[in-house]
């Protein structure tokens, strides 16, 4: 994680003695030079670099790192100016992993951006660091305050609000959720408010059966995401047709 930190953004960098002499470490510096980092590095002893990392078996690295910050309007500028793009929007997303992992499937998906309710798990608990795999420094996010006022600012910037939800009125892959569009995922055991559901254009079900009564938020993120990354290579295999 620490080497995918843009250098720009790394406060302090602390190696352990043992992590210091490996080649490991020497890699390690090279691509953090490579991502603009210039400051110098503190050196501590394995004992004081253990209690420092919230890790049972720390690497022998870690940093302080600032919070990127990303203004709204920018995101949703990069949203509407690309064809086939989408947002995702988690409402009250508690778990870290599973925003971890959202934020993760988003960059891969070919996602512009994350947008969180004040409700879901803090984007920089360490657990969800983690799970990002680096995409925290390359997607872009933003906290929102009230659904409402989300979605009526998409909507005036015609982006189609679509509700991931299990009364959904149609199938995931045969509802209009064609871009630009912003999904919404809810909370793992209550899903979306019934506010949030009330203001959607769409609202898309997945498919299930036997017994299952749901599917794993990051799991649904993922499916929906992937759909609108379907019909957008569709819609430029086609448009290069036509060409």
């Amino acid at each position: 994680m620490v080497s995918e930190t843009p250098g720009s953004l790394i406060r302090d960098l602390y190696l352990s003695e043992s992590f210091s002499g490996k080649s490991e470490c020497a890699g390690v510096m090279a691509k953090l030079r490579e991502n603009g980092f210039s400051g110098e590095t503190v050196l501590v002893s394995d004992d004081v670099f253990a209690k420092m990392s919230d890790t049972v078996h720390p690497q022998g690295i870690c940093a302080v790192v600032r919070q990127p910050v990303y203004d709204t309007e920018k995101i949703l500028a990069d949203l509407t100016g690309k064809e086939g793009r989408c947002i995702l929007v988690l409402e009250n997303v508690q778990d870290p992993g599973n925003v971890g992992t959202m934020l993760r499937t988003a960059e891969a998906a070919g996602a512009a951006g994350l947008f969180l309710s004040a409700g879901c798990a803090d984007l920089f608990n360490p657990k969800t660091v983690r799970s990002t795999m680096g995409a925290i420094y390359r997607v872009p996010f933003v906290y929102y305050e009230s659904a409402r006022e989300l979605t009526e600012l998409l909507k005036s910037r015609g982006i189609k609000v679509v509700a991931a939800c299990l009364e959904g009125s149609e199938e995931y892959t045969k509802a209009a959720i064609d871009a630009p569009a912003a999904v919404f995922i809810g909370n793992e055991g209550n899903g979306l408010e019934q506010e949030t559901l009330s203001l959607a254009d769409v609202r898309a079900r997945i498919p299930m059966e036997g017994e299952t009564e749901s599917l794993n938020a990051a799991v649904s993120a993922a499916l929906f995401l992937y759909e609108v990354k379907r019909r957008r290579d569709a819609f430029v295999t086609d448009s290069t047709s036509c060409d």
